[in-house]
């Protein structure tokens, strides 16, 4: 009988193809936003001329190369899962630009066994001369890296010099006037920021500020008017103190010294360092200024003042301050207080006497809910109550569940992708052992394609599940019963523990307490505010919609 021929084990045309995660990253800066699609399609040539499968694609979209926290990681995870060979990329420089960074992880990849596959660049990195190219490709890398960093430096001073914020973009109270060229005059028009019809209404806002008024208060009644920020959403408290303080409205640009001391940016931060830095140079800049230097001068003292204030003990003083949750947004309730008058009208405070939601009170976007803390207090008592009990009756009456089970969610998890990527191994061992049955002669060749057929299946199947698995959290994989000692603990101690320890505790069980309005039934009936505690296994309630009626 004549023996089937067959590829070699590795070769090129072989039946089984070398799995590869394929890393495409688009970068922050413009010259080097290269298309995740034409990046797809030079890995996806590469891997059919080199015999190879890509077998998971991550992305990192408008991310820089200098970033260490990029999902760089989750490739390297598919090579120690044994789940890949190695990583494939449109070009080195797009496995990263940061010196340290690449060096780290090309030897974590190396030490794994695993290697680093260009489309685009031929380099064969198994070979000392392969590795050489690569070298010198990552070199070239994070000179381009630099010498992008020097050109921002460069064009950060010329808009220093012209009078320009430090980058260019929509500002609230001006017209943004971009720079551009004018083809029927032939000049290059110069970029400038002018007055439009809301500089008034920022001018009122200094000068309420500056007369004593709440940042809190002014940015309620922007809510209650209508207006919004230059991405046309309403503002929030936070966001107008930033805009506000930055002085743009007063004719000032703030500027970070260039030869400041201070630590470097973070590379994995969306803050600048001049961010992080209380050293900044004030220069007038090159726009109409719309709030009065006398104007500016008062706010910057109403806002010394009010950062110098203290403001008293920091620390959450209920136990559900950032649990509480608006049942119209799904947005957190913040506690707030109330006042009555006693005998002789003495006015009596009631320091965290409610509940309500944070955007009904910043910018009136959702109609809200009050709820008294004292109600929402105790229908969380009466939850965690009926928990323990639900969850104590269904072990009761569950056979399975008496026997001993002390392992918890994360090893849960660690066992159950153990035993997929044992599954995937003995399924890898399995179609060698096929392949070489046949090389051998010892089996047909239509046996082998069957068996090939089915381990495959197996193993796409097997892999999908672990890819599942991964994407799963603690969160998702608890049980009830996992929960019941922190719930009878919180039940048989909750006067004696602290409140910062209630709160760490009640977070790992609840997705949060929901607070709802009072209601009016069809039959007139009036239904007081209350709250609903939901557990983190149970699935997040329906929400009544931000103009929900009441």
């Amino acid at each position: 009988m004549t023996q089937p021929r067959h590829q070699p084990k590795g070769s090129r045309t072989s039946t089984t193809r070398e799995p590869f995660v394929a890393y495409i990253r688009v970068s922050t800066y413009y010259e080097e936003k290269i298309s995740p699609d034409i990046q797809r399609a030079s890995i996806k040539a590469w891997a059919d001329r080199n015999g190879a499968e890509v077998v998971e694609w991550i992305e990192d979209l408008d991310v820089s190369g200098r970033k260490t926290k990029r999902r760089i990681a989750d490739a390297l995870k598919w090579v120690e899962d044994r789940r890949a060979r190695g990583i494939a990329v449109w070009r080195y420089s797009r496995f990263g630009r940061s010196r340290h960074g690449n060096a780290v992880n090309l030897a974590r990849l190396e030490t794994l066994g695993g290697r680093l596959a260009s489309a685009t660049e031929a380099a064969d990195t198994r070979t000392a001369f392969g590795k050489l190219q690569m070298g010198m490709a990552f070199k070239f890398a994070e000179y381009e890296s630099d010498r992008i960093g020097e050109q921002w430096a460069e064009t950060r001073e010329h808009r220093r010099n012209a009078g320009l914020p430090a980058t260019g973009g929509k500002r609230w109270g001006y017209v943004w006037h971009r720079r551009q060229l004018d083809e029927d005059a032939g000049v290059i028009r110069r970029e400038w920021y002018e007055p439009d019809d809301t500089s008034r209404i920022v001018t009122s806002l200094y000068e309420r500020v500056a007369d004593g008024e709440s940042m809190g208060s002014v940015t309620q009644w922007l809510g209650r008017k209508g207006y919004q920020g230059t991405k046309g959403k309403p503002w929030l408290q936070s966001g107008l103190t930033r805009y506000m303080d930055k002085g743009f409205a007063a004719g000032w640009i703030p500027y970070h010294p260039d030869d400041c001391t201070c630590p470097p940016k973070d590379p994995d931060s969306t803050a600048s360092r001049g961010e992080k830095c209380p050293n900044r140079i004030w220069i007038p800049g090159a726009h109409e200024p719309i709030v009065p230097e006398d104007v500016w001068e008062a706010y910057k003292e109403k806002r010394e003042k009010a950062r110098n204030t203290p403001s008293g003990n920091r620390q959450p003083a209920y136990v559900l301050s950032g649990i509480m949750r608006c049942g119209r947004c799904g947005g957190t309730c913040s506690a707030a207080g109330g006042a009555t008058h006693g005998a002789g009208g003495i006015r009596i405070d009631k320091p965290g006497y409610m509940f309500r939601c944070s955007k009904m009170k910043d910018n009136r976007t959702c109609d809200g809910v009050y709820i008294l803390r004292t109600v929402a207090e105790s229908a969380l008592l009466d939850r965690l109550a009926d928990l323990a009990d639900a969850i104590e009756t269904a072990a009761a009456t569950i056979p399975q569940q008496r026997t001993e089970d002390t392992a918890g969610p994360r090893d849960r998890l660690t066992a159950a992708r153990e035993q997929h990527r044992a599954t995937l191994a003995g399924l890898q061992a399995e179609m060698d052992r096929q392949t070489s049955l046949v090389a051998r002669g010892i089996i047909p060749e239509d046996s082998y394609t069957r068996e090939r057929d089915r381990i495959q299946r197996e193993q796409r199947k097997v892999t999908a599940e672990l890819a599942a698995l991964d994407q799963r959290t603690e969160e998702e994989e608890a049980r009830p019963a996992d929960f019941l000692p922190v719930i009878r603990g919180l039940l048989d101690r909750w006067d004696l523990t602290p409140v910062e320890t209630r709160r760490t505790m009640l977070r790992s069980v609840l997705r949060g307490v929901y607070a709802y309005p009072k209601s009016t039934a069809p039959d007139g009936t009036v239904r007081p505010a209350y709250a609903v505690p939901v557990a983190v296994w149970e699935p997040a309630p329906a929400l009544l919609g931000h103009r929900a009626d009441a």
